[in-house]
């Protein structure tokens, strides 16, 4: 981001952060020496400092994180990310968290996964009065600008965190048409947002909660299917008397590939695939034919060589023992950007086989045959 594109900045940051005090605080900025005196003094709009000031346990493995950034901070769109960056045993990790609000004040809420080490982190050590840090918000998968008649919000687990945010954002604006949210979770102790979600419904005829839990305990039960379509549907007056007529809403959808692949396709079923937007946990993986792979790793600047196998780059080089810089793992972010000096790559995402000396994103590309990288 470009220091001199934010326009909310204060008169005293863009002052502090000049061409002239920066030179005048050679060899260092202005930035390193306030930072110094107070981290919240950060001039990097790259990494914004940011006070927690009150975590909220939404689940027994899940928190929020209520927020208070610095005056760098240039706002978000509902649906919208963000890297945080936290220091774990003196390393700086970052990883992707979608953005949204809790009582007025920025919010980011976090699942424990099982082989997570910063979500596990955020969710137990973390206090209030800790910083962290964080980047400009990211990501097109938001409410378009003219809001349309009718909303179907799919989400499944954590993929609630940027539907939460669409669904509070459309309600607030005074949204008159209709919301249905189909929930997948496994019970209703696991679902983050339940309290909220449930007082939403209740207090506003524009939204509808439908929950799916798979401990059978909800009124729908199993994965996504067209019968779940259709029963949402049912709840905005848009499904005909004749199945065969159906006028689908426009469709955001967050959570793992297979709940977006069967949703996917009940929309491109019915003639309506213009109308499905998705955010997904991880990377498409579209690779065709024979991915087994053969051949060398050679990280050069490390001094390092290791056999290649199938996973990206980023994970065979993190194996090695190295320390790349990686945001979002998803092909997003760019931060895990390096120089490829020989070797082919496919793109683990669109398919495409590249050659030779070129920039590639380590944790989307998979080598084939000998590759070697300049970290």
């Amino acid at each position: 981001m470009n220091l001199s594109t934010n326009p909310s900045r204060s008169t005293w940051r863009k002052i502090a952060d000049s061409r002239l005090i920066n030179a005048l605080a050679a060899p260092n900025g202005m930035g390193r020496y306030l930072e110094a005196l107070n981290p919240m003094w950060s001039l990097d709009q790259n990494r914004i400092p940011a006070y927690i000031t009150a975590i909220h346990r939404e689940t027994s493995d899940s928190v929020t994180l209520e927020l208070s950034p610095n005056g760098d901070w240039p706002g978000f769109r509902s649906g919208q990310f963000c890297q945080l960056y936290i220091e774990i045993n003196g390393r700086l990790h970052s990883r992707s968290y979608s953005l949204n609000r809790r009582a007025g004040h920025l919010a980011i809420t976090v699942k424990a996964q099982a082989d997570g080490l910063v979500s596990k982190h955020i969710n137990s050590k973390l206090n209030v009065g800790d910083i962290i840090r964080l980047s400009p918000p990211m990501g097109d998968f938001v409410l378009p600008v003219q809001l349309p008649d009718a909303m179907l919000m799919i989400a499944a687990g954590s993929g609630i965190t940027p539907i939460m945010a669409m669904v509070e954002a459309a309600l607030k604006k005074g949204y008159q048409g209709g919301i249905t949210l189909l929930y997948y979770n496994r019970s209703e102790a696991d679902t983050i947002f339940i309290k909220r979600l449930q007082e939403l419904a209740s207090a506003n005829q524009h939204f509808s909660l439908l929950p799916v839990f798979s401990d059978g305990s909800s009124e729908l039960s199993g994965h996504f299917n067209q019968h779940h379509l259709l029963k949402a549907l049912s709840f905005q007056n848009t499904l005909s008397a004749h199945t065969a007529a159906v006028s689908l809403p426009e469709c955001f959808v967050c959570g793992p590939e297979s709940l977006i692949q069967a949703v996917s396709e009940e929309y491109k079923q019915f003639g309506h695939a213009e109308k499905f937007h998705a955010e997904r946990f991880k990377p498409v993986i579209n690779v065709s034919g024979n991915t087994e792979v053969v051949g060398k790793l050679a990280f050069k600047s490390s001094q390092c060589e290791v056999s290649s196998d199938n996973r990206n780059l980023l994970e065979q080089a993190e194996a090695a023992g190295l320390q790349p810089q990686a945001g979002c793992r998803m092909g997003i972010c760019h931060s895990c950007s390096c120089l490829k000096t020989e070797g082919s790559v496919r793109n683990m995402n669109s398919g495409e086989i590249s050659h030779g000396e070129e920039y590639i994103r380590l944790c989307i590309s998979q080598p084939l045959g000998d590759v070697s990288l300049a970290i």
